[in-house]
């Protein structure tokens, strides 16, 4: 019995030929860090858009880009751009990332917790208020950070919501005397306030209370 095979053209296709990216894919695609498709503004119909892209200027920072459901008219319109507004690590746990938050907010996370001894986490809550808040546009909201000292106990986090005024800290350190660690927590209720998110870079220092907090805690550490 006699088989015959048959030669489809399809077959005799190099499939590197399918695989090939534009120039201007091959220059983009691999700057992509992350992306998520998030209702965040409500007079808009859809979802935005939100990419996570490293600087091409500096790749050690991530331009944050929101845009317009694509399905809408006009689709994939730019809302916001922020260049640089995260820290962007070469190495394994240097990242940001993208998250959907509570109530319709988006939240930016970016790490250092690969190398050194103080690994550090930070989160950027963000919202777009319409006028009726006596705002307009895209803001932080909310902000939080957390750091550890790898050699001992030692540790800081700080929480800022911003739309409340609430700030809540607690800092770990080691009594060298004692060997043990004792813990203080702080609160603040300061006025209501909202960062524009353009203002926001990436390596600034912490708003508020947080940056006074994280200063005194590192004092203890050197």
């Amino acid at each position: 019995m006699h088989r015959t095979l048959l030669a489809l053209p399809f077959a005799l296709a190099s499939p590197l030929a399918a695989q090939d990216l534009t120039a201007p894919e091959a220059d983009l695609l691999p700057r992509v860090i992350d992306s998520l498709c998030i209702d965040l503004v409500e007079a808009h119909n859809g979802c935005e858009q939100v990419y996570l892209i490293a600087n091409s200027q500096e790749p050690d920072t991530a331009d944050l880009i929101i845009l317009t459901d694509r399905r809408t008219d006009p689709g994939g319109e730019a809302l916001a751009v922020i260049r640089q507004i995260a820290f962007n690590g070469a190495m394994w746990g240097m990242s940001p990332s993208l998250e959907a938050g509570e109530d319709g907010t988006l939240l930016l996370n970016s790490e250092q917790t690969g190398i050194g001894r103080h690994p550090w986490l930070q989160t950027l809550r963000i919202a777009y208020l319409d006028e009726d808040t006596g705002f307009a546009g895209f803001a932080i909201i909310g902000y939080h950070y957390t750091t550890y000292d790898r050699m001992s106990a030692a540790g800081f986090t700080c929480d800022f919501d911003m739309g409340s005024g609430q700030v809540r800290m607690e800092t770990s350190l080691m009594n060298p005397e004692t060997e043990q660690t004792e813990t203080t927590e702080e609160e603040y209720d300061l006025a209501p306030a909202r960062m524009p998110l353009h203002l926001w870079q990436a390596f600034q220092e912490s708003p508020g209370p947080c940056g006074d907090g994280l200063s005194r805690f590192f004092e203890t550490q050197f």
